[in-house]
């Protein structure tokens, strides 16, 4: 017997997408929907995770929305007209709960509006690392979000910048303490990762090694970053590619980037023990591989759970990202010349038996447990949220 419907959100799809395929078998009673709600970032990123998997396998209903214009979102305009036609397909399908890996997103504000007057719950899946971006909200944004937002009802301007905080209202369901940044925000729930019960799973204390690294890119836009380290990246990942060249290299291009950029710079036939992919599944990757390279990605976080050391790269370390490795797990890289090292510390078996340690003490502390049970944890959260 099926005891109602849940909507899932495709508004950051390939940062949650693994997250719901975890979730989804622990809520068989439920009808689950995904619907494409159809703005930039959905198209810009979702659809290709959309195209990749085969979602009508995992989801019972896939809905893309229609709109009769394409949304450009320049106007208060095509914000009354995105309002409207979202609202129209939520009293559509009616939903007993919706989904979402934000409530920062103009479709997220929508729907959170919607499910406050319905009285419903709009729930927060973690999505990813959580910081807060790097935006001042003055009195003159203030005074626009209360006459545009407020008045109007149109959901332009947003009063935070950091994901659970601009909808109050909603069940923010955070990974563990560790990420929890207004500790008297209510409808706050600790239960870990659901997509990391599969990586959980897989681990084993059994290395066998492959000879071959994975090395994930990050977006890392020039204004931001600058050349200089833009380049120094660029030239500790050659420098590993060049001074290895029995092993295979994986290199997994970021959804921000361009595959070709990468292809450009490893074209095959200088590097033979090269192979430059995009669409690849991670996780597929992931079990080709002996230890994973990033500028500390979040793909570094997924690959220390499956069992891979990981290698940081922060030039001169002092590298703009957040880091919540912190050199307790990864083996970190700030020049050029100390790749190759790190590269034959992390797969050496001396420093395999330190990983396996440190590795269960940075995973208690940041994914509140290592047993593989939080997809079952957050559909029981779900479905009481629901029947209550």
């Amino acid at each position: 017997m099926t005891r109602g419907k849940i909507l899932f959100s495709s508004s950051s799809l390939y940062l949650t997408y693994p997250q719901f395929k975890s979730l989804i078998p622990e809520l068989g009673d439920f009808k689950k929907i995904l619907l494409n709600v159809n703005e930039l970032l959905t198209h810009k990123l979702d659809d290709d995770c959309i195209k990749e998997k085969n979602v009508t396998q995992i989801f019972d209903i896939y809905i893309k929305m229609r709109t009769k214009k394409e949304i450009r979102f320049d106007s208060l305009k095509s914000y009354g007209n995105y309002k409207k036609s979202l609202t129209e397909y939520l009293y559509k399908i009616n939903p007993d709960a919706i989904i979402s890996g934000s409530d920062l997103a103009v479709s997220d504000r929508v729907m959170f509006s919607w499910c406050n007057k319905k009285n419903i719950p709009f729930i927060i899946l973690q999505p990813s690392f959580i910081e807060g971006f790097p935006e001042k909200y003055g009195l003159k944004k203030i005074i626009k979000y209360i006459i545009i937002n407020k008045i109007f009802g149109l959901p332009v301007f947003r009063k935070h910048n950091l994901y659970g905080n601009e909808c109050q209202k909603s069940y923010l369901f955070l990974w563990s303490k560790y990420f929890i940044k207004n500790p008297k925000r209510k409808n706050l729930f600790i239960l870990g990762n659901p997509a990391f019960d599969r990586l959980f799973k897989n681990f084993s204390i059994e290395r066998k090694l492959k000879n071959t690294i994975l090395i994930c890119t990050e977006n890392l836009p020039l204004h931001v970053f600058g050349k200089q380290i833009i380049d120094k990246v660029n030239n500790i990942i050659l420098k590993a590619v060049i001074s290895k060249p029995e092993i295979t290299f994986y290199i997994k291009v970021h959804p921000r980037e361009p595959i070709e950029k990468y292809k450009k710079i490893f074209p095959k036939s200088k590097f033979p023990n090269v192979i430059v992919v995009k669409n690849q599944d991670l996780y597929e990757l992931f079990n080709l591989s002996d230890i994973q390279i990033s500028v500390a990605s979040f793909t570094s976080f997924e690959a220390a759970a499956v069992g891979l050391p990981i290698i940081t790269i922060r030039p001169d370390n002092n590298i703009k990202v957040f880091d919540h490795f912190k050199q307790e797990i990864d083996i970190r890289v700030t020049d050029t010349e100390e790749i190759v090292d790190a590269i034959n510390l992390s797969l050496s078996d001396k420093y395999w038996n330190r990983f396996l340690v440190k590795r269960e003490k940075y995973f208690r502390k940041m994914l509140y447990s290592i047993d593989a049970q939080s997809s079952k944890r957050v559909a029981a959260a779900i479905r009481k949220l629901i029947l209550n």
